[in-house]
């Protein structure tokens, strides 16, 4: 499975190739010539942020310099889309090149005790990128953040329980588990889950996002602020998200309902990773697009580009409520393949 920091630049690669597409699709028509005819508002420039962020905690339009310290009282003025192009592209590319410098400066290092993934967040921060924003807060960027992860892999037949004991570090990775059950108790920043079929997994409070990829057949119970879902057929996701769903590449038959389940902690776990559970943003979808069959990731013998498949919301006789047992004890460690790696 590829690491955080290689998903990421593959991620803001496929940005860099379709951005001109996605600010054609944002972009409002002026009276005008050339590369001034196409302009974006600042609400439509905040629909960026789906993909990018420079800063946590600081709206994307405060990071650009066209838009930082605008009037509140006062609508900003439209930019031009070009001017927004470069200024993203310029971002991307800063972000992608300290990716490599890290990447190459970890194999020629022999003595790094923490091997850290680099993520955008960590890139930008690190290229000192010039904006007249607020500084915000940011992640932390000292070594191992990223890499001090948990993982379920490879559970066949079997449950698995993680409670916020049994856990280390920021991020729990689900992988390749099939025909399973798996509870993940805990407050956490991500969630991944790949690779698996016929499984059902409870993700209790995730702050930042969750990542669903090449899954079949799977039921997905999150309350997280985002979740991002890639290439997964006949799944059902019950969430609790802040934020629209965001749907990208190679799915089928997905269906989303509202999260369905609770255990004594969800409340504190919530408040703890600043989960809002008055905002449910389930029903809400947002599929990106079309996709991409020249993908070497998901498509690499593809042709042409196809309209990416719809979300239904899931049947409201058919849903139901998931009762999570009360556990007690360290009883994830009764079951090969839920340790710690």
């Amino acid at each position: 499975m590829p690491s955080q920091a290689d998903e990421e630049a593959h991620q803001l690669s496929y940005l860099q190739k379709h951005m001109t597409n996605i600010l054609t699709l944002l972009a409002d028509s002026i009276d005008g010539e050339g590369d001034d005819s196409m302009v974006l508002t600042m609400e439509t420039f905040e629909h960026l942020g789906f993909f990018l962020q420079l800063s946590e905690g600081t709206p994307l339009s405060q990071a650009a310099t066209f838009f930082a310290n605008s009037d509140p009282d006062m609508p900003a003025a439209p930019v031009p889309a070009a001017l927004v192009h470069d200024w993203v592209l310029q971002h991307i590319a800063s972000a992608l090149e300290f990716m490599a410098e890290k990447t190459v400066a970890k194999e020629n290092s022999q003595h790094n005790a923490f091997d850290p993934d680099v993520t955008m967040s960590d890139a930008v921060t690190n290229t000192r990128i010039h904006s007249s924003s607020p500084t915000g807060s940011s992640a932390p960027n000292y070594p191992g953040y990223y890499r001090n992860a948990s993982f379920v892999e490879g559970c066949s037949k079997t449950s698995v329980v993680k409670q916020a004991s049994d856990l280390k570090g920021h991020s729990i990775k689900v992988l390749n588990c099939h025909d399973s059950v798996i509870y993940i108790l805990a407050p956490l920043k991500y969630a991944t889950v790949y690779g698996c079929s016929d499984t059902t997994i409870i993700l209790g409070a995730i702050g930042k996002v969750v990542k669903v990829e090449h899954c079949e057949r799977v039921q997905i119970i999150a309350a997280s602020k985002r979740i991002c879902i890639a290439n997964c057929r006949e799944c059902i996701f019950y969430l609790g998200v802040n934020h629209q769903p965001l749907i990208v590449g190679d799915n089928h038959k997905l269906q989303v309902a509202p999260f369905n389940t609770y255990y004594p902690q969800l409340g504190e776990h919530l408040a703890q990773v600043g989960v809002d559970p008055n905002v449910n943003k389930w029903d809400q979808p947002f599929v990106l697009g079309v996709v991409d069959l020249h993908d070497s990731l998901s498509h690499p013998a593809g042709v042409s580009d196809v309209q990416a498949e719809s979300t239904t919301c899931l049947d409201p006789d058919l849903f139901t409520n998931f009762l999570v047992p009360c556990f007690s004890g360290r009883y994830s460690k009764e079951y090969p393949g839920a340790g710690d790696r």
